[in-house]
């Protein structure tokens, strides 16, 4: 006799949110769909176009994130930091995630004692009352590092905040605080370090590039690869899986910078491997 054929569940339906069509988020986009399951229904949008039918929103970029922040569909926000995910407000949704782009505090203590491990004072700028500098501090003295902070405000401008720290700290770490780091104050921010020969420990290889010692960072492509895998584990469980860090990186050093500092430091593959080791 003929059997019945089986029924077979609808395929999930994700839909891709790009804050912007260039650059880093194309990157992803790319690699994402070179990763994700041929069994899924995968569209691309942008900010601003209408949200269609989907089972998971991607949201890929800050713009889209907040755009997508009150959606009761289930959101995967990536290319996002942790501060900024923290300040979207979402309360109706089922579920809400992330691949945060910034790296986790640890990784970052252990580049600075794998690069430079005789710096025991290192100093970080921010802008925001709310940054956590007293949650910090424990994890940096694990190291043997004493964590510096120096507020940049009205009271307190960016060139003499920055004068202040420099002439405590051994390094100077930057984190994502845009209202410091940008495209109009890096230059100068480079230029002082350099005079004051404190190294600076960046967010990407475009630092690096710029003049930084040295960073650790993961690119859209990494960052894609890790967002296929929680999205195959929301197609079996019907729930993102836990906000998380991204968990390939890679290292990029500026040598030159480092022999005008009279540094010597390993190279990024040796200290990649390094760090690789100590997870």
């Amino acid at each position: 006799f003929l059997c019945s054929p089986l029924l077979q569940a609808a395929p999930l339906k994700v839909m891709l949110v790009l804050s912007e069509g260039t650059g880093a988020y194309q990157e992803f986009s790319t690699e994402l769909q070179a990763r994700i399951s041929p069994q899924y229904e995968l569209q691309i949008s942008h900010v601003g176009d209408p949200v269609k039918d989907a089972d998971l929103l991607i949201a890929v970029g800050m713009k889209a994130a907040t755009a997508l922040s009150y959606s009761t569909k289930p959101v995967l926000n990536t290319l996002v930091t942790s501060a900024g995910y923290a300040k979207l407000q979402r309360s109706a949704a089922p579920d809400f995630s992330a691949v945060f782009i910034d790296q986790p505090i640890e990784r970052q203590i252990t580049l600075v004692s794998n690069t430079l491990p005789e710096a025991k004072r290192l100093g970080i700028l921010h802008s925001s009352l709310s940054f956590d500098a007293a949650t910090l501090r424990p994890v940096f003295a694990k190291h043997g590092i004493t964590l510096v902070t120096q507020l940049v405000n009205e009271a307190h401008p960016l060139a003499s905040a920055l004068s202040e720290l420099l002439a405590q700290i051994d390094v100077l770490l930057v984190i994502p605080d845009s209202a410091i780091y940008n495209s109009d104050t890096i230059r100068n921010i480079l230029l002082a370090t350099y005079r004051e020969q404190v190294p600076l420990v960046g967010l990407s290889a475009s630092y690096v590039r710029a003049g930084a010692l040295c960073a650790v960072y993961s690119t859209p492509q990494q960052i894609a690869r890790q967002t296929a895998k929680m999205i195959e584990q929301f197609s079996i469980s019907g729930k993102l899986p836990t906000v998380q860090y991204a968990e390939e990186f890679q290292i990029s050093v500026n040598t030159q910078v480092a022999r005008s500092l009279n540094l010597s430091i390993k190279d990024a593959e040796k200290l990649h491997a390094e760090m690789m080791g100590e997870q």
